[in-house]
C-alpha cells in the first residue's frame, strides 16, 4: 500500500529543518568531543615533557655540584701534569756527565792515560736560553778538556776518533801533542806524548725549561 504523508506542507518543512538541526548539533558535539580528546592528549604529553625536563634539570644540578666539588682536584691534576712535563723537559735537557764518563771509559784506548778532565756547561745550554743561541755552530767555547799521556801520536789520533763515537760530544779538536820525557833513578829516560784535546757539548734540540719557586699564600 502506498504511504501518504498527511502532514501539511509547512509541518513537513519544519520537521525537515528540525532533523537538519539535530544532525548539525550531533556533528558539533562530535567535533567538540574530538577536540577535547586532542586537548587532553596534548596536555598529558606536555605534562610528561615538563616532568622529564624537571628530572634533567635536577640531574644537571647534581652534576654541576659534583664538578664544583672536584674543581680543586682538577687544578691539582693540571698542576701535576705541568710539573711532570717540566721535570721531563729538565731531564731530557740535562747534561748527562755520568753517562758521558761511562761512555768515555768504553772508548778510551788501552795505551792512553788521562791525567785531567774538566767540563763546564756553556751558557747556551742553561735554562732560559733562547733556542737560536743554542743552534749547532753558534758556540765556539771549550766545554770539555782532556789532558793525558800516551806512547805514540797515533794513539792520540785514535783517542780523538773514539771520542767522536760519544753522541754528547762534537767539534773534537787537538790543542797540543808534544814529546816529553822523564828520567828515573837508573839514568834511563822514558819518552811519552803529552796531549790536550778539547770538545764541545752537543746543544739541545729543544729549549731547556725554566722553573720558578712558587710560595703558597695562606688564606
Amino acid at each position: 500500500m502506498k504511504r501518504i504523508n498527511l502532514l501539511p506542507q509547512e509541518e513537513r518543512v519544519k520537521a525537515s529543518r528540525e532533523r537538519g538541526l539535530i544532525w548539525a548539533i550531533l556533528i558539533l558535539v562530535a567535533v567538540v568531543v574530538v577536540l577535547g580528546l586532542v586537548y587532553v592528549k596534548l596536555n598529558s604529553d606536555a605534562n610528561a615533557k615538563q616532568d622529564e625536563l624537571a628530572a634533567i634539570q635536577a640531574e644537571t644540578a647534581v652534576v654541576q655540584a659534583k664538578i664544583a666539588e672536584l674543581a680543586p682536584y682538577a687544578a691539582l691534576q693540571a698542576q701535576r701534569t705541568s710539573m711532570t712535563e717540566t721535570a721531563k723537559g729538565i731531564y731530557q735537557s740535562s747534561v748527562p756527565f755520568s753517562t758521558l764518563l761511562q761512555e768515555l771509559s768504553l772508548v778510551i784506548p788501552e795505551n792512553v792515560r788521562l791525567q785531567t778532565l774538566t767540563a763546564t756547561v756553556p751558557t747556551t745550554m742553561l735554562p732560559g736560553t733562547a733556542l737560536a743561541e743554542a743552534a749547532p755552530g753558534a758556540s765556539t767555547s771549550t766545554d770539555v778538556t782532556f789532558t793525558g799521556q800516551t806512547e805514540k801520536h797515533r794513539d792520540v789520533a785514535e783517542f780523538m776518533t773514539r771520542l767522536g763515537l760519544i753522541p754528547q760530544l762534537m767539534n773534537i779538536t787537538l790543542t797540543s801533542s808534544t814529546d816529553s820525557s822523564t828520567a828515573s833513578s837508573t839514568t834511563t829516560t822514558t819518552t811519552f806524548k803529552q796531549f790536550t784535546v778539547t770538545a764541545q757539548l752537543r746543544p739541545y734540540t729543544t729549549q731547556p725549561p725554566t722553573t720558578t719557586l712558587q710560595t703558597e699564600v695562606a688564606p
